[in-house]
Protein backbone atom coordinates (compact mmCIF):
# COMPACT_ATOMS: atom_id res chain seq x y z
CA UNK A 1 0.00 0.00 0.00
CA UNK A 2 1.46 3.31 -1.07
CA UNK A 3 1.40 6.60 0.84
CA UNK A 4 -1.23 8.03 -1.52
CA UNK A 5 -3.57 5.12 -0.80
CA UNK A 6 -3.20 5.61 2.95
CA UNK A 7 -3.93 9.34 2.65
CA UNK A 8 -6.98 8.77 0.45
CA UNK A 9 -8.29 6.11 2.82
CA UNK A 10 -7.98 8.41 5.85
CA UNK A 11 -9.48 11.35 3.95
CA UNK A 12 -12.51 9.32 2.85
CA UNK A 13 -13.14 8.33 6.47
CA UNK A 14 -12.63 11.78 8.03
CA UNK A 15 -14.77 13.67 5.50
CA UNK A 16 -17.86 11.85 6.79
CA UNK A 17 -17.59 13.88 10.00
CA UNK A 18 -16.85 17.23 8.34
CA UNK A 19 -18.67 19.81 6.29
CA UNK A 20 -17.98 23.32 5.04
CA UNK A 21 -20.08 25.04 7.73
CA UNK A 22 -18.37 23.91 10.95
CA UNK A 23 -15.99 26.33 12.75
CA UNK A 24 -12.26 25.74 12.92
CA UNK A 25 -12.33 24.63 16.58
CA UNK A 26 -14.98 21.97 15.79
CA UNK A 27 -12.97 20.85 12.76
CA UNK A 28 -9.92 20.05 14.93
CA UNK A 29 -12.08 18.24 17.49
CA UNK A 30 -13.77 16.15 14.80
CA UNK A 31 -10.42 15.16 13.29
CA UNK A 32 -9.16 14.03 16.71
CA UNK A 33 -12.31 11.98 17.27
CA UNK A 34 -11.96 10.36 13.84
CA UNK A 35 -8.32 9.41 14.52
CA UNK A 36 -9.28 7.97 17.89
CA UNK A 37 -12.03 5.89 16.27
CA UNK A 38 -9.56 4.55 13.70
CA UNK A 39 -7.13 3.50 16.44
CA UNK A 40 -9.88 1.83 18.48
CA UNK A 41 -11.15 -0.03 15.42
CA UNK A 42 -7.63 -1.24 14.64
CA UNK A 43 -7.15 -2.52 18.19
CA UNK A 44 -10.47 -4.35 17.99
CA UNK A 45 -9.51 -5.99 14.68
CA UNK A 46 -6.11 -6.98 16.07
CA UNK A 47 -7.70 -8.60 19.11
CA UNK A 48 -10.12 -10.63 16.96
CA UNK A 49 -7.34 -11.76 14.60
CA UNK A 50 -4.97 -12.73 17.45
CA UNK A 51 -7.22 -14.42 20.00
CA UNK A 52 -10.20 -15.79 18.05
CA UNK A 53 -10.64 -18.34 15.29
CA UNK A 54 -12.98 -17.97 12.31
CA UNK A 55 -15.85 -20.34 11.62
CA UNK A 56 -14.90 -22.73 8.80
CA UNK A 57 -17.56 -24.26 6.56
CA UNK A 58 -17.81 -28.02 7.00
CA UNK A 59 -18.81 -28.80 3.40
CA UNK A 60 -16.07 -26.77 1.68
CA UNK A 61 -13.81 -28.67 -0.71
CA UNK A 62 -10.82 -26.39 -0.14
CA UNK A 63 -11.18 -26.16 3.63
CA UNK A 64 -7.43 -26.73 3.99
CA UNK A 65 -6.70 -23.46 2.19
CA UNK A 66 -9.20 -21.64 4.40
CA UNK A 67 -7.57 -22.97 7.57
CA UNK A 68 -4.15 -21.82 6.43
CA UNK A 69 -5.41 -18.33 5.62
CA UNK A 70 -7.42 -18.17 8.85
CA UNK A 71 -4.32 -18.94 10.92
CA UNK A 72 -1.97 -16.64 9.01
CA UNK A 73 -4.01 -13.60 7.91
CA UNK A 74 -6.35 -11.13 9.54
CA UNK A 75 -10.07 -11.74 9.78
CA UNK A 76 -10.98 -9.25 7.07
CA UNK A 77 -8.58 -10.87 4.60
CA UNK A 78 -9.93 -14.31 5.52
CA UNK A 79 -13.48 -13.33 4.53
CA UNK A 80 -12.22 -11.96 1.20
CA UNK A 81 -10.34 -15.21 0.51
CA UNK A 82 -13.37 -17.28 1.51
CA UNK A 83 -15.47 -15.50 -1.11
CA UNK A 84 -12.92 -16.33 -3.83
CA UNK A 85 -12.74 -19.98 -2.72
CA UNK A 86 -16.54 -20.30 -2.90
CA UNK A 87 -16.54 -19.06 -6.52
CA UNK A 88 -13.68 -21.20 -7.86
CA UNK A 89 -16.00 -24.10 -8.72
CA UNK A 90 -17.60 -22.08 -11.53
CA UNK A 91 -14.48 -22.27 -13.70
CA UNK A 92 -13.17 -25.14 -15.81
CA UNK A 93 -9.71 -25.72 -17.25
CA UNK A 94 -9.95 -25.84 -21.03
CA UNK A 95 -6.26 -25.97 -21.92
CA UNK A 96 -2.80 -26.69 -20.52
CA UNK A 97 0.61 -26.10 -22.06
CA UNK A 98 4.17 -26.64 -20.80
CA UNK A 99 6.68 -23.87 -21.46
CA UNK A 100 10.12 -24.41 -19.91
CA UNK A 101 9.80 -24.48 -16.13
CA UNK A 102 6.24 -23.14 -16.22
CA UNK A 103 2.82 -24.50 -16.99
CA UNK A 104 0.21 -22.30 -18.68
CA UNK A 105 -3.47 -22.99 -17.93
CA UNK A 106 -6.52 -21.67 -19.76
CA UNK A 107 -9.68 -21.19 -17.71
CA UNK A 108 -13.20 -20.42 -18.79
CA UNK A 109 -16.34 -19.83 -16.78
CA UNK A 110 -19.05 -22.45 -17.09
CA UNK A 111 -21.56 -21.62 -19.81
CA UNK A 112 -19.59 -18.49 -20.79
CA UNK A 113 -17.74 -18.94 -24.08
CA UNK A 114 -16.42 -15.38 -24.36
CA UNK A 115 -13.82 -14.68 -21.69
CA UNK A 116 -10.76 -16.79 -20.88
CA UNK A 117 -8.15 -16.39 -18.17
CA UNK A 118 -4.50 -17.40 -18.40
CA UNK A 119 -2.70 -18.69 -15.28
CA UNK A 120 1.04 -19.27 -15.25
CA UNK A 121 2.37 -21.81 -12.74
CA UNK A 122 6.07 -21.87 -11.91
CA UNK A 123 7.35 -25.34 -11.07
CA UNK A 124 10.34 -23.87 -9.19
CA UNK A 125 8.51 -22.16 -6.28
CA UNK A 126 4.85 -23.02 -7.12
CA UNK A 127 4.06 -19.35 -7.71
CA UNK A 128 0.94 -18.62 -9.77
CA UNK A 129 0.05 -15.54 -11.78
CA UNK A 130 -3.33 -14.80 -13.34
CA UNK A 131 -4.19 -12.52 -16.22
CA UNK A 132 -6.90 -10.79 -14.17
CA UNK A 133 -4.14 -9.24 -11.96
CA UNK A 134 -6.24 -9.38 -8.81
CA UNK A 135 -3.35 -10.58 -6.64
CA UNK A 136 -1.17 -7.67 -7.77
CA UNK A 137 -3.90 -5.09 -7.06
CA UNK A 138 -5.74 -6.47 -3.99
CA UNK A 139 -3.09 -8.76 -2.51
CA UNK A 140 -5.26 -11.91 -2.33
CA UNK A 141 -5.38 -14.84 -4.81
CA UNK A 142 -8.27 -14.82 -7.25
CA UNK A 143 -10.77 -17.62 -7.85
CA UNK A 144 -8.90 -18.66 -11.00
CA UNK A 145 -5.71 -19.36 -9.02
CA UNK A 146 -7.62 -21.50 -6.53
CA UNK A 147 -9.11 -23.51 -9.40
CA UNK A 148 -5.62 -24.23 -10.77
CA UNK A 149 -4.29 -25.08 -7.29
CA UNK A 150 -7.08 -27.62 -6.90
CA UNK A 151 -6.27 -29.10 -10.30
CA UNK A 152 -2.58 -29.38 -9.35
CA UNK A 153 -3.55 -30.99 -6.01
CA UNK A 154 -1.45 -28.55 -3.95
CA UNK A 155 -1.86 -29.28 -0.25
CA UNK A 156 -0.31 -26.04 1.00
CA UNK A 157 -0.62 -22.48 -0.20
CA UNK A 158 2.64 -21.21 -1.74
CA UNK A 159 4.35 -18.60 0.49
CA UNK A 160 4.47 -16.20 -2.44
CA UNK A 161 0.66 -15.97 -2.39
CA UNK A 162 0.47 -14.62 1.18
CA UNK A 163 1.29 -10.94 1.59
CA UNK A 164 3.09 -10.14 4.81
CA UNK A 165 1.17 -6.90 5.29
CA UNK A 166 -2.07 -8.94 5.51
CA UNK A 167 -0.81 -11.36 8.17
CA UNK A 168 -1.40 -11.09 11.90
CA UNK A 169 2.37 -10.85 12.43
CA UNK A 170 2.81 -7.82 10.18
CA UNK A 171 3.52 -5.46 13.11
CA UNK A 172 6.07 -7.67 14.84
CA UNK A 173 8.97 -6.34 12.80
CA UNK A 174 8.13 -2.73 13.68
CA UNK A 175 10.33 -1.86 16.66
CA UNK A 176 10.02 1.91 16.62
CA UNK A 177 7.69 4.45 15.05
CA UNK A 178 9.44 7.54 13.72
CA UNK A 179 7.92 10.88 14.71
CA UNK A 180 8.28 13.64 12.09
CA UNK A 181 10.55 16.52 13.16
CA UNK A 182 7.67 19.02 13.02
CA UNK A 183 5.80 17.04 15.73
CA UNK A 184 8.69 16.35 18.09
CA UNK A 185 7.44 18.99 20.56
CA UNK A 186 3.78 17.85 20.51
CA UNK A 187 3.22 15.61 23.56
CA UNK A 188 0.12 13.88 22.17
CA UNK A 189 1.83 12.78 18.95
CA UNK A 190 4.94 11.54 20.77
CA UNK A 191 2.80 9.66 23.30
CA UNK A 192 0.78 7.88 20.59
CA UNK A 193 3.98 6.95 18.76
CA UNK A 194 5.42 5.40 21.92
CA UNK A 195 2.16 3.60 22.58
CA UNK A 196 2.20 2.03 19.11
CA UNK A 197 5.77 0.78 19.57
CA UNK A 198 5.09 -0.69 23.02
CA UNK A 199 1.82 -2.24 21.87
CA UNK A 200 3.56 -4.03 19.00
CA UNK A 201 6.31 -5.38 21.25
CA UNK A 202 3.89 -6.37 24.02
CA UNK A 203 1.66 -8.28 21.61
CA UNK A 204 4.60 -10.30 20.32
CA UNK A 205 5.80 -11.00 23.86
CA UNK A 206 2.33 -12.05 25.04
CA UNK A 207 1.90 -14.49 22.15
CA UNK A 208 5.20 -16.17 23.05
CA UNK A 209 4.81 -16.09 26.85
CA UNK A 210 1.34 -17.62 26.80
CA UNK A 211 2.56 -20.92 25.28
CA UNK A 212 4.38 -22.22 28.41
CA UNK A 213 3.50 -22.08 32.11
CA UNK A 214 7.00 -21.02 33.16
CA UNK A 215 7.22 -18.17 30.64
CA UNK A 216 3.68 -17.08 31.53
CA UNK A 217 4.50 -16.77 35.24
CA UNK A 218 7.75 -14.92 34.55
CA UNK A 219 6.06 -12.45 32.20
CA UNK A 220 3.20 -11.86 34.66
CA UNK A 221 5.53 -11.09 37.58
CA UNK A 222 7.75 -8.82 35.49
CA UNK A 223 4.75 -6.92 34.16
CA UNK A 224 3.45 -6.29 37.68
CA UNK A 225 6.84 -4.96 38.77
CA UNK A 226 7.06 -2.69 35.74
CA UNK A 227 3.51 -1.39 36.26
CA UNK A 228 4.29 -0.38 39.87
CA UNK A 229 7.56 1.21 38.80
CA UNK A 230 5.91 3.23 36.03
CA UNK A 231 3.06 4.36 38.28
CA UNK A 232 5.53 5.65 40.88
CA UNK A 233 7.55 7.48 38.24
CA UNK A 234 4.39 9.03 36.79
CA UNK A 235 3.25 10.30 40.19
CA UNK A 236 6.63 11.92 40.79
CA UNK A 237 6.54 13.44 37.34
CA UNK A 238 3.13 15.02 37.95
CA UNK A 239 4.18 16.52 41.32
CA UNK A 240 7.15 18.88 40.73
CA UNK A 241 7.65 19.49 44.47
CA UNK A 242 8.35 15.81 45.19
CA UNK A 243 10.93 15.31 42.45
CA UNK A 244 13.80 17.19 40.86
CA UNK A 245 12.73 16.02 37.40
CA UNK A 246 11.22 18.94 35.44
CA UNK A 247 7.66 18.64 34.36
CA UNK A 248 7.81 18.09 30.62
CA UNK A 249 4.10 18.72 30.06
CA UNK A 250 4.11 22.10 31.84
CA UNK A 251 7.33 23.32 30.23
CA UNK A 252 6.14 22.61 26.71
CA UNK A 253 4.62 25.75 25.14
CA UNK A 254 1.01 25.46 24.14
CA UNK A 255 0.02 25.81 20.53
CA UNK A 256 -2.96 28.10 20.22
CA UNK A 257 -5.23 27.73 17.23
CA UNK A 258 -5.92 31.15 15.74
CA UNK A 259 -7.95 32.40 12.82
CA UNK A 260 -6.30 31.86 9.44
CA UNK A 261 -4.63 34.76 7.65
CA UNK A 262 -6.85 36.42 5.07
CA UNK A 263 -5.35 36.03 1.63
CA UNK A 264 -6.39 37.39 -1.70
CA UNK A 265 -8.50 34.77 -3.38
CA UNK A 266 -8.70 34.26 -7.10
CA UNK A 267 -11.88 36.29 -7.50
CA UNK A 268 -10.90 39.31 -5.38
CA UNK A 269 -10.45 42.66 -7.08
CA UNK A 270 -7.67 45.14 -6.39
CA UNK A 271 -10.21 47.68 -5.15
CA UNK A 272 -11.25 45.31 -2.34
CA UNK A 273 -7.88 45.74 -0.59
CA UNK A 274 -6.27 48.82 0.87
CA UNK A 275 -2.65 49.87 0.41
CA UNK A 276 -1.64 48.01 3.59
CA UNK A 277 -3.10 44.76 2.26
CA UNK A 278 -6.16 44.67 4.56
CA UNK A 279 -9.38 43.62 2.90
CA UNK A 280 -12.01 46.36 2.77
CA UNK A 281 -15.55 45.77 3.89
CA UNK A 282 -17.70 45.01 0.88
CA UNK A 283 -21.41 45.72 1.09
CA UNK A 284 -24.20 48.19 0.43
CA UNK A 285 -23.61 51.77 1.50
CA UNK A 286 -26.28 54.27 2.50
CA UNK A 287 -26.38 57.30 0.22
CA UNK A 288 -27.58 59.60 3.03
CA UNK A 289 -25.30 58.84 6.01
CA UNK A 290 -22.55 56.80 4.31
CA UNK A 291 -22.81 53.80 6.70
CA UNK A 292 -22.45 50.32 5.17
CA UNK A 293 -25.31 47.93 5.66
CA UNK A 294 -28.04 50.63 5.64
CA UNK A 295 -30.35 51.96 2.94
CA UNK A 296 -32.14 55.27 2.46
CA UNK A 297 -35.39 53.67 3.56
CA UNK A 298 -33.90 52.27 6.78
CA UNK A 299 -31.57 55.17 7.61
CA UNK A 300 -32.41 56.97 10.85
CA UNK A 301 -30.01 59.89 10.43
CA UNK A 302 -31.80 63.27 10.04
CA UNK A 303 -31.60 64.94 6.65
CA UNK A 304 -30.29 68.52 7.03
CA UNK A 305 -31.36 69.71 3.57
CA UNK A 306 -34.89 68.32 3.83
CA UNK A 307 -35.40 69.72 7.34
CA UNK A 308 -34.31 73.23 6.26
CA UNK A 309 -36.58 73.12 3.24
CA UNK A 310 -39.56 72.07 5.35
CA UNK A 311 -38.96 74.82 7.93
CA UNK A 312 -38.63 77.46 5.20
CA UNK A 313 -41.91 76.32 3.65
CA UNK A 314 -43.75 76.69 6.92
CA UNK A 315 -42.38 80.19 7.45
CA UNK A 316 -43.42 81.26 3.91
CA UNK A 317 -46.92 79.92 4.44
CA UNK A 318 -47.42 81.77 7.74
CA UNK A 319 -46.12 85.04 6.24
CA UNK A 320 -48.56 84.77 3.31
CA UNK A 321 -51.52 84.39 5.68
CA UNK A 322 -50.73 87.77 7.22
CA UNK A 323 -51.06 89.63 3.82
CA UNK A 324 -54.65 90.88 3.16
CA UNK A 325 -56.42 89.79 -0.01
CA UNK A 326 -56.62 92.36 -2.87
CA UNK A 327 -58.96 90.47 -5.13
CA UNK A 328 -62.06 91.77 -3.34
CA UNK A 329 -63.53 88.34 -2.71
CA UNK A 330 -63.51 86.49 0.55
CA UNK A 331 -61.81 83.39 -0.87
CA UNK A 332 -58.94 82.23 1.31
CA UNK A 333 -55.39 82.15 0.07
CA UNK A 334 -54.51 78.71 -1.26
CA UNK A 335 -51.59 78.32 1.12
CA UNK A 336 -53.63 79.19 4.21
CA UNK A 337 -55.70 76.01 4.31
Amino acid sequence: MSTTQRCESINSYIKRLLNCKIPLRDFIRHVDIAQQNIRESERHDDFISYYTEPAYPTDATLIGYLRQYGAACTRQVFHMVKLEVDLESRYNIVGREAEGTSNIFKLRKFNHQGSEYTITHSMVDNHLECSCRQFESDGIPCRHIFAVMKNLDLQHIPPTLIKRRFTVRAKEGVTDFVVPPSYQDVPQVVEMSRFGTLNSLATHMNSLAAKLDSSYNIAKDKMRELILQFQLALEQQQDPASSDIPNERSSTPRRLVRDPVIVRTKGCRDSDFSESGVQRQVGNKCGRCGVRGLYRTTCRAPMEHDSQATTQGYETASHTDAIPSTSGNNQPFPGSI
